[in-house]
């Protein structure tokens, strides 16, 4: 209760200005119901972050989720879950600041792909389970898996929702598409649900479609084919797809929580195993042939720059022996009036020298007599 108040007390005295003192605030890459998240940079060392503006009166009565957020955020420190940096509080708004991770999110990625390979499903659900069992070992359940809230990285974020688990939990919470069938029939659940919404977005990244889905939007229509849990394997979509990923999907969005897969298992099992390795040897061979093609390649830009800056040099040059002779010509012709070859000598500057004269001029443009004894020549 003390340290409530002390918060409380201290939130009071930070204002904006002083957020906006730390860092620079840019552009939206992000929002949702409650925040949206800003790129940023720290004015002290210039880290580019991401920052999650979090309106405080959207959370009345649900202050216990930023709570959540940063307890559990600050307790974790996994390379496939976003980590905490920082956070800042004022009367009006809440400042998570977070690492960067470029790329967008996995729901983008969907909407523009419209499905992956096998291989590449694979190695997302290897990273999504391995963050997945890292959380589920300290019991800690997320309840808002989805692909918005995964980072094409893949990185887990947004544990507004999350929460340890001691015993069977009650409540009803999540994304209507995502939510696991023992969840809808109030029968108590636990860190399974991440599971079963593994399953879905498994689904979803092979055909590009949900595997429960009602054709009016139905919110109620949805629910009842969830807790029916009849999964189906549509032709044409998941014609190519091989049995080994199709029993996968099956063995995720099992209904009955105590036969799905955890997500050790499926950090573990073969399929994904195999397709992980598949999908990193892939990366490795196409990041070789780019090292050795720019490789190749280097002699030859080294060589463009050099040649190109030298004579933007010399043009520089000339253009200010020009200017001068110009300036010197004025001077000339208010005494005198030129000869021939001396206008000629003039002409030929302000029209462009040949490339074997530059260098004369070069030489003797700082030198207003030189310059004058060069141009009668």
């Amino acid at each position: 209760h003390y340290r409530a108040n002390a918060l409380r007390a201290w939130e009071k005295k930070l204002r904006l200005s002083d957020v906006e003192r730390c860092y620079e605030i840019g552009r939206v890459i992000g929002d949702g119901n409650f925040a949206v998240v800003r790129e940023c940079r720290r004015r002290d060392d210039g880290q580019a972050c991401a920052v999650k503006v979090v309106e405080r009166s959207k959370l009345v009565g649900r202050e216990h989720m930023m709570q959540n957020e940063l307890s559990l955020l600050g307790s974790l420190c996994h390379p496939r879950i976003v980590r905490l940096l920082a956070h800042h509080h004022t009367p009006a708004h809440s400042y998570l600041v977070m690492e960067l991770v470029s790329g967008g999110d996995l729901f983008e990625a969907i909407s523009e792909r419209g499905k992956f390979s096998e291989a590449e499903a694979g190695l997302m659900v290897s990273d999504v389970s391995d963050a997945l069992n890292y959380i589920h070992c300290r019991s800690i359940v997320h309840r808002d898996l989805k692909p918005e809230n995964l980072l094409v990285s893949i990185r887990l974020g947004d544990f507004g929702l999350a929460m340890v688990v001691t015993e069977p939990v009650f409540t009803i919470c999540g994304t209507p598409t995502y939510v696991a069938p023992e969840i809808l029939r109030e029968t108590g659940y636990g860190v399974a649900v991440d599971v079963w919404a593994q399953g879905v977005i498994l689904y979803i990244l092979l055909c590009g479609f949900a595997p429960f889905r009602s054709r009016d939007r139905n919110q109620e229509e949805l629910f009842k084919l969830i807790k029916q849990a009849q999964l189906l394997f549509p032709s044409p979509y998941w014609d190519c797809i091989t049995e080994e990923a199709k029993s996968l999907v099956r063995s995720l969005l099992q209904p009955d929580p105590a036969v799905r897969l955890t997500a050790e298992q499926t950090l573990q099992h073969k399929w994904v195993k195999a397709m992980a390795l598949t999908c990193r040897q892939r990366a490795l061979a196409d990041k070789t042939q780019r090292n050795a093609a720019d490789a190749s390649a280097e002699p030859q830009r080294a060589q463009r720059p050099a040649q190109t800056n030298a004579d933007k040099t010399r043009e520089r040059l000339f253009c200010l022996v020009r200017l001068r002779v110009s300036l010197r010509w004025t001077a000339i012709l208010s005494r005198v009036s030129p000869s021939p070859p001396l206008a000629q000598r003039l002409l030929e500057i302000d029209t462009g020298s040949p490339e074997k004269e530059k260098g004369k001029w070069m030489d003797c443009w700082m030198n207003p007599q030189k310059m004058f004894f060069t141009l009668l020549g």
